[in-house]
């Protein structure tokens, strides 16, 4: 098992070829190419929203916060989880997961302006590495499954990416999870 840091090292390709799909995407949303594909779902997660904010005014910040943090971290924890494990699938699912996220991001962007970029920094600055890495690591995964058998090293890989979402991955979304859930409430 080689070390955090060299692991890591080890995925840049990987990272910067994710990250390529996930701008890429980004200015494909903005540009408007994918508001057939986002205008509906965006308009029920709207809806869910107002309701959940409804919902929620009666009850203390403290609770507000606990509940909006729990969802939160654990929506991201369980999509980062799902990117590396997923990942074997060829790498279809991280590279489809980068792609839709940034599409969105652009799509957002275009239909709401600029600002969502500046909403987004606080808690993206913790939980877009943290996305990225695990989408690395999932397409990582995907390559591996590809080579020949007397080649591949799956479980060594399987579990140097497994150790990075603890230790890395982890962290860095409970970071944004309480950044962006603070914001939520602050915001109410």
């Amino acid at each position: 098992m080689e070390s955090r840091a060299a692991y890591l090292y080890s995925l840049r390709f990987y990272i910067l070829f994710v990250s390529l799909i996930f701008f890429g995407s980004i200015v494909i949303g903005y540009m408007g190419f994918l508001s057939d594909v986002f205008s509906e779902p965006v308009e029920w997660i709207k809806e869910l929203g107002e309701n959940i904010n409804e919902s929620t005014q009666e009850y203390p910040p403290a609770v507000t916060f606990l509940v909006f943090f729990t969802v939160i971290f654990l929506n991201n924890a369980f999509t980062c989880f799902l990117d590396i494990i997923l990942g074997p699938l060829i790498g279809i699912f991280p590279t489809f997961s980068a792609f839709t996220n940034g599409g969105l991001i652009g799509w957002l962007a275009q239909e709401e302006g600029l600002v969502v970029f500046l909403a987004i920094v606080p808690h993206g600055l913790f939980e877009l590495p943290a996305f990225l890495l695990s989408t690395a690591i999932g397409v990582r995964l995907g390559r591996e499954v590809l080579k020949r058998k007397e080649e591949r090293h799956f479980k060594v890989e399987l579990r140097n990416g497994l150790v990075v979402f603890l230790t890395v991955v982890l962290p860095l979304l409970f970071i944004a999870a309480l950044i962006e859930s603070v914001l939520i409430v602050a915001a109410r």
